[in-house]
């Protein structure tokens, strides 16, 4: 027989497609729906509400747009003895035409939350006890979505209503369709040469025959199905076995907390899928499902208390796999040190808490955009063993070489690391794989085909449903999961949890080669800068909870009713990888400013209930920072009896010696060191202290900075520093996302100066102010220069009117270098100031966190920001991103006011010196607080190279807790000193559930050994 010249395939596709609409054998239709708009998805839906005003939805007719919360009512009457098999609901409620499933409802039968009805989870099973012949009452709660990608807001498409009816459903049928399906495309998958593509159509061939699709179809098709199910499974058998791989199918639902969609939408999005997914589990007693996200679990807790329950009783029954180790799937470039550990400690806590210690040990962090070096570490520390990623497949040139691998951190800390396989077609990208997987045979055999470990990894996952309130895995889905088990030729896939597929990998104990690097995305370079104000909330939003957890730690204050937890898990919750790098709608960020105005409102509560307990009738500042040195402090009103100086509204002034993590008497201040000066020298302006001097020309540009300590000119002769850089800035695919590599074909500078002038004078500080105009907007910059320090402040206010334009500043530099250092979390990396490989050349913007710097030798420059995270370095020039201003998916991101402030710092040495405390000089303030200190460092170290990043309350109220890290790269030893006498202190894990071990008290310190960028936590107990 030859298949080719019978057309077998297609043949068989035919007849799939005649007996399809047999997996129904009758049909019954409900009550037209009648429906009304909600106002949002806030908005509770009017549950067994009088329905008979509202809007009537005739079947076979179009009803509601896009972008509207609705509820529809109706009943259905189900005489008993109806049907012989399983009845389900039919709801074909239209297509969005958008890249999700839209609409989407949560189903309430007789006002109780039942399952969730989609695109594609349109068919519901129903309880057998409603074929009573009584009248039951059916609600659906939805959205119907947004139309188009990128979403259109002017599309007036309307959906389109189905007669939606109760159906019997002939099982034997629909298992017979899935089965033939699969069978179908894996046959089609394969090369003419491979003996099992003939045999598969065979089989298929044979059991059509045994079929009866005689017209009129009916009984005699129904009796037909079993025999030809069987002939089919028998051929099957006969026509070999499948490889020696299995794919572990992970029922999944990928959740974007916020996209293009509000908070309040997914949490009715999260409601629903998870409703579908316990009807799934009703019906399928094989298959699993493992989730993500302990803030969608806290919110169903909150909102669906019985849905919760459910869950609850499916995780002890281990058919419900809790995993994820962060408290969201976050951003991991941008979102501080602490703020990852807080991830880590709030996401795992709230999952013992509420289930007991059942998490899988794994960071699921497939949708993140990159991931920051130092997560290894953290992963280990926080108790997890292994993390599962995709998005690196989104690179644009390079593909990692190891689909399975030892991820090495910076302080060497090794993590099994797997990277998605499954393909999915990408637009423009080379090597795109995915979450998610519709359980085709080209994403089933592709999953095996796309891993590059297949001498040693023979254990693979695979995730199938649909996500962002899709409703997980459907019931088609979980029989094509059902059906692939044992096919010819083909993976072998069985249902599974992410710890199985993990734990079967771990223990072939396969040779693995080592990923020692950043995972860097080559792509979405723009996350880093777009929603700019986003940034800057975020950066302070974890200033003030890092003073104020000082304070509280210093002050032996309660925090009421877990008032700072719950900031924390707001901050945390917005360091989301679509709310944090900019990516969403514009309501999201109207919901993030007022999340971020609330953190703000509670650090000022907590700060007050600290300063209330410590002693009061004094004038102290508070020194948040892990530095000692000099600070300069500003105050509202001129202090009385210690010298000052007026500035812009504000009074200075300057304290010499402030201990790290202290509260210090203000009387302790100082005149400042002699030769600070402002002045013109014909057009030109110089500013200069006893180390510096800098000369801004008539045109407003930085054309000298002198090193007088060391005798060196920082700016190449003929260059300009601090050049505004404007670039036309229109990426392939995702606009608010990518910053596509060609941006600089059209670029200019900013001129257009309107002034320049002389602000400050005095001995603490000097500044001038310089203005420019740029088509619609306009960029004002205070430069300020202190007695100290080198440093010279850039402090901007930007009111900017512009789209698709992206500014940049830009600091050509008199220094040599191949590698540039970059602070990330817990430490830094260095990455090519060359494009010699195509590694180098991706890495054209790169994510850093409160400094880059460039040394040669004995000498180098650091530019520093005080919320911004997207730089360059290329040959010789630092370059800070500082404005994005896409138009999709928020066609108002980054228009208006921009306040920022970056910083210029040349140096002795490399970035090991000065760089690390003027960094956190600029990025935690001083603070004027009226308090009596003591002017002792709360913790201190002997050591430069180890900082205590974080002072804290502990979670339970036992003791304070400490974590440091080694922050240049070196071993050795230290000893921590308290300012308080101290009781007791141990090491403790990153969760702070267990202590690792007591250590000795000597003259009230502690002795500490660190490793490269290793990160100890401490419990301290002080008397």
């Amino acid at each position: 027989m030859s298949h080719a010249r019978r057309f077998t395939a297609r043949k068989i596709a035919k007849r799939i497609d005649l007996i399809r609409r047999m997996q129904v054998r009758q049909r019954k239709p409900i009550q037209p729906f009648r429906w009304i708009a909600l106002e949002d998805a806030d908005e509770e839906p009017p549950i067994g509400a009088d329905p008979s005003g509202w809007q009537t939805i005739p079947w076979n007719s179009y009803w509601g747009g896009q972008d509207t919360n609705f509820f529809l009512s109706s009943e259905m009457t189900i005489p008993a003895g109806w049907a012989d098999g399983p009845i389900a609901l039919h709801l074909p409620m239209g297509e969005a035409g958008d890249i999700f499933t839209h609409p989407e409802a949560l189903l309430y039968i007789d006002g109780a939350p039942y399952a969730s009805a989609d695109r594609y989870h349109h068919t519901i099973y129903l309880p057998d006890g409603l074929a009573d012949g009584r009248r039951h009452r059916i609600e659906l709660h939805g959205w119907t979505g947004l139309t188009g990608w990128p979403p259109n807001p002017a599309d007036q498409t309307r959906l389109f209503m189905g007669e939606c009816s109760t159906v019997e459903i002939d099982l034997p049928t629909r298992d017979f369709v899935s089965l033939a399906e699969v069978v179908l495309e894996l046959a089609e998958t394969m090369d003419h040469d491979r003996p099992e593509r003939h045999d598969i159509l065979t089989a298929l061939d044979i059991a059509f025959l045994a079929l009866d699709t005689r017209d009129p179809l009916g009984d005699a098709f129904w009796r037909s199905v079993v025999p030809a199910t069987a002939a089919l499974e028998g051929c099957l058998e006969k026509a070999g076995k499948p490889l020696d791989v299995v794919l572990h199918a992970i029922g999944h639902a990928h959740m974007d907390i916020a996209y293009l969609w509000p908070i309040s939408q997914i949490r009715r999005k999260n409601a629903r899928s998870y409703s579908n997914v316990l009807r799934m589990m009703d019906k399928y007693p094989e298959y699993l499902f493992s989730h993500s996200q302990p803030q969608l679990y806290a919110y169903t807790e909150e909102d669906y208390p019985e849905i919760f329950d459910a869950i609850r009783a499916r995780v002890a029954e281990g058919r419900w796999e809790i995993m994820g180790g962060m408290w969201v799937e976050p951003d991991t470039n941008i979102p501080g040190g602490e703020a990852l550990v807080r991830q880590f400690l709030l996401g795992r806590r709230y999952f013992r808490e509420r289930f007991g210690d059942v998490e899988t040990p794994v960071l699921w962090l497939p949708d993140t955009f990159g991931l920051s070096w130092c997560l290894p570490q953290l992963i280990k520390q926080a108790g997890l063993k292994w993390m599962v990623t995709s998005k690196t497949s989104w690179n644009q040139y390079n593909q990692i070489p190891a689909s399975t691998t030892w991820w090495q951190g910076i302080d060497g800390t090794r993590v099994l690391t797997h990277f998605l396989t499954t393909p999915r077609e990408v637009q423009h990208l080379p090597f795109p794989t995915n979450y998610k997987s519709d359980l085709t045979a080209d994403e089933v055999v592709g999953t095996w085909q796309a891993s590059t470990m297949k001498e040693s990894v023979r254990h693979l996952p695979i995730c199938y449903g649909y996500g962002d309130g899709g409703g997980g895995p459907t019931g088609e889905l979980i029989r094509r999961a059902r059906a692939w088990a044992g096919l010819p030729g083909a993976p072998e896939v069985r249902f599974s949890s992410i710890r199985a597929c993990l734990q079967a990998i771990e223990e072939a104990k396969p040779k693995l080669p080592v990923w020692w690097d950043e995972l860097y995305l080559e792509g979405h370079r723009g996350v880093l800068t777009s929603q700019g104000w986003i940034k800057r909330a975020n950066r302070k939003a974890e200033v003030a909870l890092h003073e104020v957890e000082f304070l509280l730690a210093v002050s032996g204050a309660e925090t009421p009713d877990g008032a700072l937890r719950q900031a924390w898990e707001k901050l945390c919750l917005n360091q989301f990888h679509d709310i944090l790098p900019g990516t969403s709608v514009g309501e999201v960020f109207d919901d993030a400013r007022r999340d971020y105005h609330e953190i703000s409102r509670v650090s000022d509560d907590l700060r007050q209930a600290a300063l209330d307990r410590m002693e009061q009738g004094g004038v102290s500042i508070v020194n948040p920072s892990p530095f000692e040195g000099g600070r300069v402090v500003s105050l509202d009103d001129k202090p009385a009896g210690v010298p000052a100086q007026g500035a812009d509204g504000s009074w200075l002034i300057w304290m010499p010696d402030v201990a790290p993590y202290s509260v210090t008497p203000l009387d302790r201040a100082e005149e400042p060191p002699a030769g600070l000066c402002i002045f013109r020298d014909d057009k030109d302006l110089i500013l200069e202290n006893a180390l510096i001097r800098i000369v801004i020309d008539g045109d407003g540009d930085l054309i000298s900075i002198f090193d007088k300590e060391v005798g060196r000119e920082v700016i190449p002769v003929g260059e300009r520093g601090n050049r505004l850089q404007v670039f036309e800035d229109r990426p392939l695919s995702w606009d608010a996302w990518d910053i596509d590599s060609f941006f600089e074909d059209r670029g200019e500078i900013i001129r257009g100066l309107t002034r320049l002038e002389i602000i400050t004078e005095g001995p603490i500080q000097v500044s001038a102010l310089i203005e420019r105009s740029y088509r619609s907007s306009t960029i004002r910059q205070k430069i300020c220069l202190h007695a100290h320090s080198k440093r010279l402040d850039f402090e901007t206010e930007v009111d900017w009117h512009e789209t698709h334009h992206l500014l940049k500043a830009a600091f050509p530099v008199a220094v040599f270098a191949r590698q540039a250092t970059y602070e990330i979390q817990w430490g830094s990396i260095q990455r090519p100031t060359h494009r010699n490989t195509s590694w180098d050349y991706a890495k054209f913007e790169v994510p850093a966190q409160k400094w880059a710097d460039l040394s040669e030798g004995h000498y180098g420059v650091a530019l520093l920001n005080d919320c911004k995270y997207g730089y360059d370095v290329t040959d010789n020039v630092l370059r800070l991103t500082l404005i994005k201003s896409a138009t999709m998916p928020d066609p108002k991101a980054d228009q208006g006011r921009h306040v920022f402030t970056y910083a210029l710092l040349p140096h002795k040495g490399d970035w090991r010196g000065e760089v690390l405390r003027e960094a956190y000089d600029l990025n935690l303030p001083a603070r004027v607080v009226p308090v009596q200190g003591d002017g002792l460092a709360l913790a201190r170290t002997n050591a430069e190279n180890i900082i205590v990043e974080t002072v804290k309350p502990s979670e339970d109220g036992d003791g304070v807790i400490l974590r440091l890290f080694e922050a240049h790269g070196a071993r050795g030893a230290t000893r921590v000193t308290f300012g308080k006498p101290v009781a007791s202190a141990a090491i403790s894990d990153l969760l702070e559930l267990k202590e690792l071990g007591a250590l000795d008290l000597i003259d009230n310190s502690v002795a500490l050994y660190f490793t490269p960028f290793q990160i100890l936590t401490l419990r301290v107990r002080f008397h």
